[in-house]
């Protein structure tokens, strides 16, 4: 889904390559892009994870720590490996000073890969996850439930629908759009939180529940599938950002009632297992560096099977690399 909205969501796509499904004046997979938008997924899924270690008393902030340096650790060899790419074969588009090379080894002003920009609020997020995950998880009470998502509610919608710029100048509005950022991402992660505590209580939706328990009937069966086909169709036809995060929340709660082919299985856990390097370094090949390689195969189906087969061979390779590294490290120390 990241690859697919990233490759097909933007204005002109149609000059790009050569879609063979219009809707009026725009290309089908431009529409089913708008139910790819990956952010939300990946915060609530981390929400729901992080709360899985916090209830299994394996949440720390050292343990933070060191998960978040092994995914900069994947994000500075990326760098290494690409910038000189860009150097040779894009020279001018990157600046190569102090400033811009610490702002996006930090994450904190992403100028060589934008599509990285939540890394740094993110990595915020997780090293004061234990105060965030302690307060939501332990909420008691239906009033003081409420409250907390009706103020979260307000705050983020006022963050998305309101740009506020303080100053000109570069530190305060980069403190400015991290806090903005801070704000959309707690968002979303908490989300995630709320899904393990449904979940550890057994909640389910009424008709997913009769969808279980008369498995045996056909419509039944397929119950939890048409309804996250029928949300992916509606959120295609309605680009309503403001509501990209109930709208993963209820994506992901179908699919967790969805019984997958062993096959399908198998290949989505191998892409999930590569899911962060190819996070970083797919734009390189559909954006920055090598667009005109991608979008050279002309068809859309075409174009994603290529930039997954590429991210993914890539992902590999840099893993293996880094795993190598870090192995040779240990044996050095």
């Amino acid at each position: 889904m990241m690859l697919f909205y990233h490759l097909f969501f933007r204005a002109g796509l149609d000059e790009m390559c050569s879609p063979l499904v219009m809707l009026g004046d725009e290309p089908l997979v431009s529409s089913l892009s708008r139910a790819c938008y990956p952010v939300p997924f990946f915060l609530i899924l981390s929400g729901y994870g992080l709360t899985y270690l916090y209830c299994h008393g394996r949440l720390n902030v050292r343990g933070e720590c060191r998960r978040l340096f092994r995914l900069y650790l994947h994000l500075w060899l990326v760098f290494l490996v690409f910038m000189p790419l860009a150097y040779f074969l894009r020279p001018g588009m990157y600046h190569y000073d102090v400033l811009h090379i610490l702002g996006n080894m930090t994450t904190i002003r992403c100028n060589y890969n934008g599509e990285v920009w939540f890394l740094f609020p993110y990595a915020l997020v997780c090293l004061t996850s234990v105060s965030i995950i302690r307060y939501v998880y332990h909420l008691k009470g239906t009033r003081k439930v409420v409250l907390t998502i009706v103020a979260y509610a307000l705050l983020f919608l006022t963050v998305k629908l309101i740009s506020l710029h303080i100053s000109q100048n570069i530190l305060l509005n980069t403190l400015e759009t991290q806090y903005n950022y801070y704000i959309i991402v707690l968002f979303y992660f908490s989300l995630g939180i709320l899904l393990y505590r449904l979940l550890e209580q057994g909640f389910r939706f009424p008709f997913l529940g009769l969808a279980q328990e008369t498995a045996s009937t056909g419509l039944a069966r397929h119950l939890p599938l048409l309804l996250l086909v029928g949300l992916f169709v509606v959120k295609s036809m309605f680009n309503i950002t403001i509501l990209d995060g109930l709208y993963a929340f209820a994506f992901i709660y179908c699919f967790l009632h969805l019984n997958l082919p062993r096959l399908l299985h198998n290949v989505l856990y191998e892409l999930g297992c590569h899911s962060t390097v190819m996070w970083m370094t797919h734009t390189f090949f559909c954006f920055y560096i090598f667009p005109d390689f991608i979008y050279g195969f002309k068809y859309p189906l075409i174009i994603f099977a290529v930039l997954v087969i590429v991210s993914y061979l890539t992902s590999v390779l840099l893993s293996a690399i880094l795993g190598w590294a870090t192995s040779r490290s240990v044996q050095a120390t």
